[in-house]
């Protein structure tokens, strides 16, 4: 999974980058001005998968992993940082917006003013015009072609008119509904507002509670909208054990901005989680929801998938309830799936093939 993060200058965009990415890269407006593309990644934290290490004691643990892609913004403008986004970030599974929700009168803000709401319309209405650029591009040199005859041109351009039209009226392409087969036309334009959107207000150390922005905030088609303390979010992840939860319980939040940000991000891409046990390897997949065992199979292995006989399917709550997958068999906890099967969020599976 890739998240590419967005945001105009002093947001916080690469201080949530940092504690999102547990990296260390620079911030500031000497930062944001060197264009630098930032990498992180980071493994998934999920409490179901530690306590099966910890039942099985694996030779290796893997969890999932989340890579997440920090674009430095302009430090001349807070404009049309859009128009400079790299193929990292349109190749991105899902974008991350960062807006400014903070008050701090030593922090210049592009606008000359902190308003939430204001940016993230300035900023989604950039994006609209990226893809604008785009589409417009392409119907141009549809239009070329058409005129020798070609097939695709034919077939193609009421579909890129029909998409200009719906930008040019502030409608992102997410909303927009494409039978399969456009979907797959238009799939490798990377359209940028055809991605799931992640809002992150990012709010003073004082309101990391939340301020009220997400209620405001009118979420959309594949949108949702979080509010996390940056600052406050640094602070955490320099914490263990203890001090980390009450620090948290003082500033009156249950779940570190990682752990939200991951859940959001997760239900606006439609992806769960099954697992694979054993001595050898306690491991996290990431699939979409509602894929069938066969398909989950082919995640781990083309053979898995190519040979599949059955799935042994137990569920991750119910294992750890009973203590081990022994016990599970004896009160009869596991069993056996076809190719059809529908993999829920949790699931631990052994798969029979033969090749």
């Amino acid at each position: 999974m890739r998240i590419g993060i967005l945001g105009y200058p002093q947001s916080g965009k690469t201080t949530l980058f940092n504690v999102l990415s547990r990296a260390h890269a620079p911030t500031g407006l000497g930062a944001a001005s060197s264009g630098a593309i930032q990498i992180g990644t980071v493994q998934v934290p999920d409490p179901r998968l530690e306590a099966l290490r910890d039942m099985f004691e694996p030779k290796k643990y893997t969890p999932a992993r989340i890579e997440y892609i920090d674009l430095a913004g302009q430090a001349d403008s807070g404009r049309n940082q859009s128009a400079l986004l790299p193929q990292q970030i349109t190749s991105a599974d899902l974008i991350l917006l960062v807006v400014r929700a903070f008050d701090d009168p030593a922090v210049h803000h592009p606008e000359g003013s902190v308003d939430p709401m204001r940016d993230v319309s300035n900023f989604t209405d950039e994006l609209l015009l990226k893809d604008m650029a785009v589409v417009e591009g392409r119907i141009e040199r549809l239009k070329k072609a058409k005129g020798t005859g070609a097939k695709e041109a034919v077939e193609e351009l009421p579909l890129m008119e029909r998409l200009l039209e719906a930008l040019e009226a502030g409608t992102p392409l997410r909303d927009i509904e494409l039978r399969p087969e456009e979907e797959k036309s238009v799939r490798g334009y990377q359209f940028i507002t055809a991605k799931p959107l992640l809002v992150v207000f990012n709010t003073g150390d004082g309101e990391a509670a939340g301020a009220g922005l997400v209620e405001k905030y009118a979420a959309g088609n594949k949108v949702l909208a979080v509010e996390i303390s940056g600052k406050a979010e640094m602070e955490i992840a320099d914490l263990e054990g203890d001090e980390q939860r009450e620090f948290m319980e003082l500033l009156g939040i249950t779940s570190s901005g990682l752990d939200r940000v991951i859940a959001a991000s997760y239900g606006l891409l439609g992806v769960c989680s099954f697992f694979t046990v054993g001595t050898d390897e306690v491991r996290a997949w990431t699939i979409p929801d509602q894929t069938p065992a066969v398909e989950a199979a082919g995640a781990i292995h083309s053979d898995l998938q190519r040979g599949f006989i059955r799935a042994e399917v137990v569920g991750g709550k119910e294992l750890l309830e009973v203590g081990g997958m022994s016990a599970a068999k004896e009160k009869n906890l596991v069993r056996l799936e076809g190719k059809e099967y529908l993999v829920q969020d949790g699931d631990i599976l052994n798969i029979r093939f033969s090749v």
